[in-house]
């Protein structure tokens, strides 16, 4: 079996959900991750980056942000580089995963294929109608055509069986920061200072500014900011002297830096209108023994986890209270709960899954 993980996202970008689980089905079989089109002329830049990863970057003459969201033209590229692919993978035994809800001409050239959603991409953002429409139309026709569908949040599955009843639950997964175990995870020590942290991609539009500060007026607390920062959302913060804003971590630099922090959030608006949003940071979090304070949106109610390893919030004045909280109890033996929470939701633990729903849903249609 080998794997082709095919998306509209860039390759050399802060691992997003694509790259991560690209990543772990290489550590077992061969993977091609086809990333988004450059801007040029129509080709394809094929780079080795190990015995099983493969990586192909098209090249366009239209940029991905304005293709992807324009009938004919989106069409145009599908149709000229799906056969491409087709014949660079010919008489291989390839198991398609796709990621790219635009991409509704795909069943045509392989039989084979998962479709995989990571987001509610029709509710995410605000587009014009007759976009929203198109993804839509897009969204539907690859969820009719695919062998299966996968995704991250309950909600989007059951949307998904409505048209595919072979909709199945994969959440996403845990980094694996075990090659950076030599460094001690341990309770920060008590120095009279609270160290919140976040992770994301932060912005006034997902990111609640009025939480942020009223975590800011806990006393001497320090909010922490890694990762890109869009807009003017550092301006609005009321206690600036106490923000710190790292830009973008990953691997060890990333791993050195979570377990410098007491506690760690994923903040969201309540009434938040993407209905595929979890909470990619908790992992993040776990693996690095630090309790996890998550606003209680509708895709991790239904998740159980051990008291003192996250804590779910209704509203900000609770999402407060849960901070101080986790800062209060935790405690080396939470510490080491976490980090096994992490290890059992890792996203190799999410290989074997997905790879146990194609034996069972995939490849049983060809017997």
């Amino acid at each position: 079996m080998e794997f082709v993980i095919y998306t509209n996202t860039v390759w050399d970008s802060p691992p997003r959900s694509r790259h991560q689980l690209a990543h772990a089905l290489a550590e077992k079989y061969k993977v091609t991750f086809v990333s988004s089109n450059r801007n040029g002329r129509p080709g394809m830049d094929i780079s080795q980056v190990n015995d099983n990863f493969q990586v192909i970057i098209p090249s366009f003459p239209v940029s991905r942000r304005i293709r992807y969201r324009m009938p004919l033209v989106n069409e145009m590229y599908q149709l000229w580089l799906f056969p491409k692919l087709k014949h660079h993978f010919k008489g291989k035994d390839v198991v398609l995963i796709c990621s790219d809800f635009g991409a509704h001409l795909i069943g045509r050239y392989f039989n084979r294929f998962i479709y995989y959603a990571s987001d509610d991409y029709i509710n995410n953002v605000k587009v014009p109608a007759l976009v929203r429409a198109y993804t839509i139309f897009t969204q539907k026709r690859l969820l009719k055509t695919a062998t299966i569908s996968l995704a991250t949040a309950r909600k989007l599955v059951d949307d998904f069986k409505k048209i595919n009843p072979r909709s199945f639950e994969l959440p996403l997964g845990a980094p694996d920061f075990s090659k950076f175990n030599s460094l001690p995870v341990t309770v920060r020590k008590r120095d009279g200072i609270i160290r919140v942290v976040l992770l994301g991609f932060i912005d006034r539009k997902k990111t609640p500014v009025g939480l942020m500060n009223a975590i800011l007026e806990i006393p001497h607390s320090e909010l922490h900011l890694i990762g890109p920062i869009a807009d003017d959302f550092l301006e609005h913060l009321s206690s600036p002297g106490r923000v710190v804003a790292h830009g973008t971590m990953m691997g060890e630099n990333l791993h050195r830096q979570l377990i410098q922090m007491d506690v760690a959030i994923a903040p969201y608006y309540m009434d938040d209108p993407n209905t595929g949003r979890t909470p990619n940071k908790l992992w993040q979090y776990l693996a690095c023994g630090r309790p996890a304070v998550i606003t209680n949106l509708l895709n991790v109610r239904h998740w159980d986890f051990p008291e003192g390893t996250v804590y779910k919030a209704n509203d900000d004045e609770q999402f407060v209270s849960l901070v101080k909280k986790a800062y209060t109890d935790d405690n080396q033996q939470l510490i080491d709960q976490r980090i096994n929470l992490a290890m059992s939701n890792s996203w190799a633990a999410r290989r074997e899954k997905l790879v146990e729903y194609i034996e069972k849903n995939v490849y049983d249609e060809d017997k």
